[in-house]
């Protein structure tokens, strides 16, 4: 199988961006829901005789699912002259109601609108906001907050009143626009925390060094243990992270992908729903557009597409030589990849040291859908005709996760593993650096063990 599709989605609920190449970390995709949008809600509550009023209040997440209108908001990552990176977020007005309208209707609804309506539309479209990605906000000179998403609770810090009136503006309520900062959120339950690393990346990498002379021997025909997991399975002489037949293998430098130091730390998530990752599979979407039935207002015999990008993915698998929802079976994958060598700080620019990665994924848990895919992003609404039955015709066979059983599944959640490296005989000084690890579009990937069953998902909800 191929990638053939990575997103990132640096403030969660917003529309995707579409990249060619992506940096791996332990919390996913670089930049990768770090910043979120609460609705602030006030609640007013008197005593029984009318007096004495209060006033407190919520925060409330918010998601597509519960506000469809997260998705007229388009966010595009640039670079700037100085190398350093910022969000550009731009606020798209809604598509009028004109369905089933001829042209002399809808120009009649437009004329309805009145004219200060219309300049101020304008005008909301016409501003957008940029947000620091890299570096990020600094912290402390912002206020510190607490939030919960998903019974997870984290510290995380006001990015401030400006973009609390640009978002709540747009909205139509008023909105706190938070970055999580140092903050981490745990992962409950017990069935989605992948599989614990024993070594640090410093020891790791001063193993790998000190292995070398044992690193000559090539691997022999027949002995990668079954299972897929060809060379990068070999790396138990170096670590017990995979518990394969160890075989060497020629300038192969065994890293973390940037690990915490702390053994005892336990994963952690961004504003990530459950994981770091969500894996996708176009061999299952087209199972799930062949379900769709033409539209009955357009002339097409053919039905509707859903597009990838309304289940939200981080990567996408082509799925090819795999069946539609083979993916709910898809225990371990590897990815191998070339591209290292574009990153700024890890490979060479000129192109003169080759590097291929592999990357391991840890695939954990279940992927449980909501209303969420309904969604019109033309009109911040729910979709109307057979794009806004997606879920529903999904209930009808999907519901194969008992941990989570009124809800249909498409995709499944990742943990970043170990990536083995080689660079071909690179310098030591590239060596001693920390290694940055990326995937790229049209990267290979493997499946390297499937499960026997399904998972079940055991996140308390």
């Amino acid at each position: 199988m191929k990638i053939t599709q990575l997103y990132v989605y640096p403030i969660k609920a917003l529309r995707p961006i579409s990249v060619q190449h992506a940096q791996l970390t332990p919390q996913g995709i670089k930049y990768d829901r770090t910043f979120m949008l609460y609705h602030v809600k006030t609640k007013v509550k008197t005593d029984d005789d009318g007096s004495s009023p209060t006033t407190s209040t919520e925060l409330k997440k918010m998601q597509l699912s519960s506000y469809p209108q997260c998705a007229l908001f388009e966010q595009t990552i640039l670079s700037r002259d100085d190398g350093q990176k910022e969000v550009l977020v731009k606020w798209h007005a809604p598509s009028l109601p004109t369905d089933g309208l001829g042209s002399e209707s809808g120009e009649e609804l437009e004329k309805e609108l009145e004219q200060a309506e219309r300049e101020k539309l304008k005008r909301l479209e016409t501003e957008t906001i940029t947000v620091e990605l890299d570096p990020p906000p600094k912290i402390d000179e912002l206020e510190k907050m607490e939030v919960d998403l998903h019974g997870s609770p984290t510290t995380c810090y006001k990015v401030g009143e400006e973009y609390d009136r640009w978002f709540s503006e747009r909205f139509g309520f008023e909105v706190v626009f938070v970055y999580l900062g140092d903050g981490k959120r745990q992962i409950l339950g017990t069935n989605l925390l992948p599989p614990a690393t024993p070594h640090s990346h410093a020891n790791l990498r001063r193993q790998s060094r000190q292995s070398t002379p044992q690193q000559q021997q090539p691997q022999q025909p027949g002995g990668g243990g079954g299972g897929g997991g060809g060379w990068l399975s070999t790396l138990t002489s170096l670590t017990s992270w995979f518990p394969t037949v160890p075989i060497s293998v020629p300038r192969l430098i065994a890293i973390p992908a940037e690990r915490e130091e702390d053994q005892d730390q336990k994963p952690w998530i961004t504003f990530t729903d459950c994981a770091p990752l969500l894996i996708t599979s176009e061999s299952s979407l087209s199972n799930v557009s062949a379900r769709l039935a033409p539209d009955s207002t357009s002339s097409e015999s053919t039905p509707p597409q859903v597009p990838m990008y309304k289940m939200r993915p981080n990567l996408v698998l082509d799925g090819e030589g795999e069946e539609a929802w083979a993916e709910d079976y898809w225990g371990e994958l590897v990815v191998t990849s070339s591209s290292n060598w574009c990153s700024p700080t890890n490979g060479n620019a000129n192109g003169n040291t080759a590097k291929i990665t592999k990357t391991k994924l840890y695939l954990t848990g279940n992927c449980v859908r909501c209303t969420s895919l309904n969604v019109d992003y033309d009109t911040g609404k729910p979709a109307k005709g057979e794009m806004g039955t997606v879920l529903k015709k999904l209930m009808k066979d999907r519901r194969v996760d008992p941990g989570m059983k009124w809800s249909p599944v498409f995709g499944r959640y990742a943990f970043v593993g170990e990536t083995a490296v080689d660079d071909n005989g690179g310098d030591q000084e590239r060596e001693e650096r920390e290694p940055e690890v990326w995937i790229s579009v049209g990267d290979e990937v493997e499946v390297i063990r499937r499960n026997e069953e399904r998972t079940v998902m055991d996140w308390p909800i």
